[in-house]
């Protein structure tokens, strides 16, 4: 957690109560300690989305289809494409989309996300929560399938604060932590993108292509 206990439960208060499906997937994410991204950033996210208005977008990382149900719900014209390995996780979220209603626009690859897709694949939104270590990986794959003005929101860029910390990370932790720290300036540093990074939840970096 990044910012103090006390005001993370505040603003967690503060929005609205989601669906039973939603309600029961965090339920399941807390309980099975599936990551799924934090609430906070969650309706962040939705708030960007719903700004911005894609018709299509690409999810790197489904998990149990938590964020992507997320996605659909803030832009309910796009057409969503999804990327997920974890072959238990792909049925519970073919599940869940199917109970949202919101199968019929999302195509749930079951692919490694790290290579690639076809160049046809054009998108308008960009969300990236996968494997961290990667996350510099995928930027340089999809960023050329973005549409100019196109979005890009990276989830957990903060990584508990560990980032403007290193020396608190434990030697395991480490490697990763220096990953996320690279991409971070690679991303601040990217000569199509303007970032701002936000510190809510685990911190979110949202990006937009230069037109």
């Amino acid at each position: 957690m990044i910012t103090a206990p006390q005001i993370e439960a505040y603003i967690a208060s503060l929005i609205p109560a989601r669906s039973p499906l939603l309600t029961r997937m965090e339920e399941e994410a807390h309980a099975e300690h599936i990551p799924i991204i934090q609430l906070p950033s969650a309706q962040l996210m939705r708030f960007f989305v719903m700004q911005h208005q894609p018709k299509s977008i690409l999810e790197i990382g489904t998990a149990i289809g938590y964020s992507t149900i997320w996605l659909a719900e803030a832009a309910p014209d796009a057409r969503i494409v999804t990327m997920e390995i974890d072959q238990e996780r792909i049925s519970r979220a073919r599940q869940n989309f199917a109970e949202a209603g919101v199968t019929e626009r999302i195509e749930l690859l079951d692919q490694d996300a790290t290579k690639g897709l076809p160049e046809s694949y054009r998108f308008d939104c960009l969300f990236i929560d996968a494997a961290k270590g990667q996350y510099r990986t995928f930027l340089d794959l999809y960023v050329p399938h973005l549409n100019p003005g196109g979005l890009v929101i990276s989830d957990n860029v903060l990584f508990r604060g560990q980032v403007a910390d290193l020396e608190s990370a434990t030697p395991r932790q480490r490697p990763m932590v220096e990953k996320i720290d690279g991409f971070n300036r690679y991303l601040a540093a990217h000569p199509l993108l303007d970032t701002t990074f936000i510190p809510i939840g685990d911190g979110l970096a949202v990006s937009v292509l230069r037109k």
